[in-house]
């Protein structure tokens, strides 16, 4: 799933902050989808936030190298991970 794609599809998600995770959870038809839901890391975390209409994934890598020192191919490989994994759920 692209970035992009992920972008038009997070309105149909609510996210909470607890504690060191971020918790996604689904909407469907304005209720909240108690039955499903799904915590983020602190790398994920940072991917989904940052995730809007004009990061790119040059500058999502980016933020993930600044962030927690790892080097390029790390984050791209995070960053491929993610948007695989988070395809799954959003499909």
């Amino acid at each position: 799933m692209t970035l992009k794609e992920i972008f038009k599809l997070k309105p149909r998600f609510v996210t909470r902050q607890v504690g060191n995770e971020l918790v996604l959870v689904p909407i469907e038809t304005n209720v909240a989808n108690m039955n499903e839901l799904f915590t983020m890391n602190s790398t994920a975390s940072l991917i989904w936030n940052s995730i809007n209409d004009s990061n790119t994934e040059e500058d999502i890598v980016n933020l993930l190298v600044k962030e927690f020192d790892i080097d390029r191919e790390t984050a791209l490989v995070d960053l491929t991970s993610f948007t695989e994994s988070i395809g799954k759920v959003m499909r």
